[in-house]
């Protein structure tokens, strides 16, 4: 199961409380934040097709002066959290999925039915694996229900209005401003020759386990189609040591996009591209990595993996522990980890808990992560602090959000502008695009899109321009809402039918005796014709499991990797 969140397990345990003082300090860099939170993008569907956001209203502000009225803010959104969870959080006990399962048919029930029967073949005995299992069925509930046939968008925009998730407490995020940034954001314009030394230290232990090298070691990449933004390749990552190799490739291509693109944007310094980046850029391609992080608690790096230990001589790539604190040797992250964690222990953990994997998570101009929920996790706000570049949040109601997603995906980028254009001109939905130094607040109920809008694409004057820049770079932070996740670790581990949240009719549990029956006759006869004993039986049955889940894996690396995803941002 997922890594991430298996150490969370026990996230609701008391920790040592320590004393601290927080120390205000000078913000990176000389000058002023670049204000862009109101600034209407020009969002990238595809190449060729775009949509401006030029009536959507801008998020919300939260003044944060110091870490004590962040503390009131997250206190304030945690108990409006709480208060709404059966509204917005992706359980199977939720009111709000519990309705929309009450309409579906009996093909998606059966469909159900399936992955629920596969839910109950895994050890799941933590919360946060429970959780995660509990999200993924709750998914397929959205999707079936958002995909019925002939569901139309008014009929969305209706059940979105009916779960209040167009209302002002389950808002998407804020942006937030305040004395308090000056510690915790940061900003310079980061290209990829200053970004490759933090990846090969966030990947470095990929292919090693204690200090021995094993595999190759890989870079998480993802890389979205030119026709279709919201689909990406299966691939999603690239190796470490192939970055020679494809900057060649990079600076051999010569055609009409590369010359248009460079023409349009000169800025773009194509000699400070390495590898796949470097050829994406050239080509208009966007890529992005969500799953370059590290772990300051247990110090592992996105792999899973533990860090080699560090031989005398090396260079620091690995953590080092700092006044009780493990270091990784990327300020960018150790600086927002130390303050993040000064932080959080004046919020207190009834209110919120630090998730301590944080993520490095980079782009180039034209990348975009479709509309979702971040729900990788148990229910969580995130911190971004824009570090580089440009990012478009775009804010719409829950099920709203998930529905673009789906008419992107499913019906192409000309429908997809269409929609937006649509929510776009009702004032539908929050739009905020951060700059370097400026930081958002992502909160657990609504949904959001994060697109690089690409300069040489926005509008021209009198509108405010978009300054160039290389990649655009964010620092995120997780942090546990605890009422809400303690209220669902109390549910899920108390409740003996946590993995059948369907119950079977008369008529589906006649079906499934008759299938045992069957099914353990047919099991005898083998036993007998091959000698295999209840034991034998269960070790040949486990064997073929996993040959069916490899099957299963390739077949769906194949087929590509724009299935529901739990990937956050």
């Amino acid at each position: 199961r997922n890594l991430v969140i298996r150490r969370l397990a026990d996230m609701s345990a008391p920790t040592k409380k320590r004393r601290v003082e927080l120390v205000q300090v000078a913000p990176a860099g000389g000058e002023a934040s670049l204000q862009l939170s109101s600034f209407a993008p020009t969002l990238s569907l595809a190449d060729g097709v775009t949509v401006t956001l030029s009536s959507t209203p801008p998020a919300k502000t939260e003044t944060v002066a110091n870490a004590e009225s962040l503390a009131a803010v997250l206190k304030r959104r945690a108990e409006v959290a709480r208060q709404t969870h059966d509204r917005w959080v992706r359980s199977p006990r939720a009111a709000w999925i519990q309705s929309l399962l009450a309409e579906l048919g009996p093909p998606a029930r059966e469909e159900l039915l399936a992955l629920q029967r596969r839910h109950t073949t895994l050890a799941a005995e933590d919360f946060a694996t429970r959780w995660e299992l509990g999200a993924e069925w709750s998914g397929r509930v959205v999707a079936l229900w958002l995909g019925a046939e002939g569901r139309s968008v008014e009929e969305v925009i209706a059940k979105a209005a009916e779960f209040g998730h167009e209302k002002e407490e389950l808002s998407s995020g804020v942006v937030l401003e305040g004395g308090l940034l000056h510690s915790l954001a940061t900003g310079a314009d980061v290209g990829v020759e200053e970004l490759l030394p933090w990846v090969k230290a966030l990947t470095a232990a990929a292919g090693s386990a204690g200090g021995a090298a094993t595999e190759a070691p890989t870079a998480s990449l993802y890389r979205v189609d030119p026709s279709n933004h919201f689909l990406t390749a299966a691939d999603t990552s690239a190796p470490l040591d192939s970055l020679g190799d494809e900057a060649r490739a990079a600076e051999q291509r010569d055609d009409l996009v590369t010359r248009h693109l460079v023409d349009s944007m000169p800025y773009l310094s194509l000699s400070l591209c390495h590898g796949e980046v470097r050829l994406r850029i050239a080509s208009g391609r966007g890529v992005g990595s969500l799953n370059t992080t590290f772990d300051f608690a247990s110090g592992e790096s996105g792999s899973g993996m533990p860090l080699p230990k560090r031989a005398v001589g090396d260079r620091p790539s690995s953590p080092e522990i700092v006044r009780g604190r493990a270091r990784l040797g990327v300020p960018l992250l150790d600086g927002y980890w130390e303050r993040l964690d000064d932080a959080t222990y004046v919020v207190g953990e009834g209110v919120a808990r630090l998730n301590p994997r944080l993520y490095l998570i980079w782009k180039t101009a034209g990348y975009c992560t479709p509309y979702h929920q971040d729900v990788h996790v148990p229910p969580h706000f995130t911190l971004y602090n824009q570090t580089s570049g440009a990012s478009a949040f775009h804010f719409l109601p829950l099920l709203l959000g998930e529905y673009a997603t789906l008419v992107g995906r499913r019906d192409g980028p000309s429908r997809l502008k269409e929609l937006l254009q649509r929510l776009d001109g009702e004032g539908v939905g929050e739009v905020a695009t951060l700059g370097p130094k400026q930081m958002l607040l992502i909160l657990p109920g609504g949904a959001h899109g994060v697109y690089v809008p690409r300069p040489a694409l926005q509008l021209p004057p009198p509108a405010r321009p978009l300054p160039p820049f290389r990649l655009s770079v964010i620092r995120a932070a997780e942090l546990f809402v605890a009422p809400v996740c303690d209220l669902y670790e109390r549910l899920l581990l108390s409740a003996a039918d946590w993995a059948t949240p369907l119950g079977l009719s008369e008529r589906e549990a006649e079906a499934e005796a008759a299938t045992l029956d069957a099914f353990a006759a047919v099991q005898q006869r083998a036993c007998a014709e091959l000698g295999l004993s209840r034991s034998d039986w269960t070790f040949f049955a486990t064997l073929l499991q996993r040959r069916w889940d490899a099957a299963a894996e390739a077949a769906g690396l194949e087929q590509g990797a724009n299935r529901e995803t739990t990937i956050p941002l």
